[in-house]
């Protein structure tokens, strides 16, 4: 009998092995050459750096080993013989774009998003294998935008927009335990939800600065019986306050009066806090009560993970019955409020919250930032919001969202001219990912493979975060 129950282990732990090597295959498309180079010399270009005013023709880039030497126009400089020769053909050359706002779920979102030029991304609610997953990219072992993340969500106990992925606390104790135990596991980042209680924010707050995590979320709104003022979110040291559609309704309830919009304006010009304005989202919400359901469905739902889109079916079933026009009107006034922070000077960064509510990754950024443009940004504001603001917010200036010498080497290749136009965006010739050169058929073939998220994949994983947060 014994020997009977050790052979049916070995069979059980051969079965789960298995199971498990097979929910880690990815399409070939996600594995790199290793011994591709990553250095190129790139010339004939058109030069768009975001933190200049003009572009600038006849351009050249010189990388090595994944990072940019030299940035100049005219004659190109030596060429190490090994170096491979790039003619970008008068074509515009860019930092490739920066999301501040995913959910990742399955590596195939990352390649949607790197097949769409998204070169960096955070994600917003840390799970056990993000952390890894990110070191998996650095080390050239697939294909993927570079992956900074949060941890796991933090949220009170019985708040009133709760979630099962959340890690809930209850109170200081609890607060500052679950900060350090997100410490402890390696993740340097915090995300805080909006129904933290006045007590649990504090110590959050605290026990950040003295571990040396950085925060951003939702506003916090307390309790219901202990409401936080707005105020508070604004002077908590956030590296982006997210949503526009969040601010709006706690600092103005959702009231549409110019007046209020201008004294939010200014006061969250004062704060100096960096809004991330995830305007796409709201708009796809809408599109949903618009179309009757229609859109959940669209051509650009390929990507999106079905695992995720049979959690949040319930949801999906209640905006298609919606019977009022008010998310459309809505959405209108949160492009305007945006284009009213803008217009007082707070600076905004460029985040999707793709992965969740049938936002895809990778379109869903470049549809952010045409949302941008139509809050009042010019096409050069709305770069700058993917790059260099975004580069600030992840604290990475001078690393990512550049085209100077000593910049990773993440760019983007483009067929037209995104200052004039930018929806030239979505017509990208190639991709530079740490000094790895991606022509066209790559694209086409990370797109494809982003078409195929693991459900097996996702579920392990869902179940191991929600066992991690208990």
């Amino acid at each position: 009998m014994h020997r009977l129950f050790m052979a049916l282990g070995l069979l059980l732990a051969i079965a789960a092995a298995s199971i498990l090597a097979w929910a880690q295959h990815l399409p070939g498309a996600m594995r790199p050459d290793r011994d591709a180079s990553r250095s190129y010399l790139i010339a004939n270009a058109t030069l768009l750096d975001p933190a200049s005013e003009a572009l600038q023709a006849n351009g050249h880039v010189l990388v090595i080993d994944g990072r940019i030497t030299r940035v100049g126009t005219g004659a190109l400089p030596a060429r190490p013989e090994d170096v491979p020769l790039i003619d970008a053909e008068g074509q515009v050359l860019m930092p490739g774009l920066i999301d501040v706002h995913v959910h990742v779920f399955d590596e195939t979102e990352l390649a949607a998003g790197l097949a769409q030029g998204v070169t960096t991304v955070r994600n917003m609610g840390g799970f056990p294998f993000h952390l890894p997953l990110a070191r998996r990219i650095e080390r050239g072992e697939i294909y993927g935008p570079r992956l900074l993340t949060t941890g796991p969500i933090l949220n009170e106990v019985g708040g009133r927009n709760g979630n099962a992925l959340h890690e809930a606390v209850d109170g200081a104790d609890e607060a500052r335990a679950s900060v350090r135990r997100q410490y402890a596991a390696g993740f340097r980042h915090l995300k805080l939800y909006s129904n933290l209680s006045r007590e649990s924010f504090a110590a959050i707050r605290e026990e950040a600065a003295v571990l040396g995590m950085t925060m951003s979320g939702h506003p916090v709104e307390g309790t219901e019986a202990d409401p936080v003022d707005f105020a508070a979110s604004l002077e908590a040291g956030f590296r982006t306050l997210e949503h526009t559609e969040s601010i709006v309704w706690y600092a103005l309830n959702d009231q549409t009066d110019p007046d209020g919009v201008r004294r939010l304006a200014e006061q969250v010009a004062a704060s100096g806090t960096m809004i991330d304005p995830t305007l796409v989202v709201h708009e796809n919400l809408a599109r949903i009560v618009e179309t009757g359901g229609a859109h959940i469905t669209r051509p650009a739902m390929a990507s999106y993970n079905p695992v995720i889109a049979g959690y949040e079916q319930e949801n999906f079933d209640r905006w298609a019955r919606y019977p009022h026009d008010d998310r459309t009107r809505m959405q209108a006034f949160y492009v305007a409020v945006t284009g009213a922070l803008h217009e007082a000077g707070v600076p905004l960064t460029v985040g999707t919250d793709s992965g969740v509510m049938v936002t895809p990754h990778g379109v869903s950024t470049v549809r952010e930032m045409e949302i941008l443009v139509d809050a009042g940004l010019t096409p050069l504001e709305s770069i700058r919001s993917a790059t260099l603001n975004g580069a600030e917010a992840l604290g990475l200036v001078g690393e990512v969202g550049c085209l100077a010498s000593g910049c990773a080497a993440d760019l983007i290749l483009l067929a037209g001219d995104p200052t004039q136009d930018i929806s030239h965006l979505y017509d990208i010739d190639a991709v530079m990912r740490d000094g790895r050169w991606l022509d066209s058929d790559a694209l086409a073939a990370l797109e494809e493979a982003g078409h195929h998220p693991s459900s097996l994949r996702t579920w392990w994983r869902l179940g191991r975060h929600t066992q991690a947060i208990r």
